[in-house]
């Protein structure tokens, strides 16, 4: 009962915005990849590293939260923030990686779209996370999130048209798959911003 009026631990709310901060950052790299895409191999090697910076602030999260007695959420919550934070700059690294390992000719047409909606989701979630600290924001907050919803939306149509088009006229299968694959994993990656928005959202009712 008492452990209501101890201060809670305010590292979190800098980690998770070094963490989001993180995550912009590989997103605006992999845009620049297809953008420069015969530097692929350079810039893919780049976003390996962003990956890994957002995994060791996440790793900081879970150890802060085994650490501290009083903790700003839920614990559940907080993992759960994280843990979709760092699924989604896992599927863009991976993303890039493959379209380097695969030493595809060029990206998926629908690749630039995609990244741009991604783009759009995160830098409100960003903005939401950057928040969390001040919940009286509350209505502001709620209102990202329903932002985040709508703009998945976009995501689906994205791929559902990407993937008819990749199997309309497809000239060779194993370019067919390798193409099909990295739409797919951008498309998990605005999903997931969905997941991120439903536990800040969560959060918000419990708390704020």
């Amino acid at each position: 009962m008492f452990k209501k009026f101890l201060p809670k631990e305010n590292r979190f709310f800098t980690l998770f915005q070094q963490h989001a901060d993180t995550i912009v950052e590989g997103i605006d790299l992999f845009e620049l990849l297809l953008k420069k895409y015969s530097q692929r191999t350079e810039l893919a090697a780049q976003l390996k590293k962003i990956e890994n910076r957002a995994d060791n602030i996440a790793h900081e999260i879970f150890e802060l939260l085994n650490r501290v007695f009083v903790t700003p959420f839920d614990r559940e919550d907080i993992r759960e923030l994280t843990n979709h934070m760092d699924d989604i700059i896992d599927m863009v690294e991976k993303a890039g990686m493959r379209m380097d390992i695969y030493n595809m000719p060029a990206p998926p047409e629908a690749a630039q779209e995609q990244i741009e909606i991604l783009k759009k989701a995160f830098s409100k979630l960003s903005t939401a996370i950057g928040m969390l600290s001040d919940l009286k924001q509350k209505e502001k907050i709620l209102k990202i999130c329903v932002d985040v919803n709508s703009i998945e939306n976009q995501g689906d149509v994205a791929l559902r048209r990407a993937l008819k088009n990749l199997f309309e006229n497809p000239s060779d299968p194993f370019l067919l798959m390798k193409e099909k694959e990295i739409v797919e994993l951008l498309e998990a990656a605005i999903d997931r911003c969905e997941d991120l928005a439903n536990v800040i959202e969560t959060i918000i009712i419990k708390y704020a």
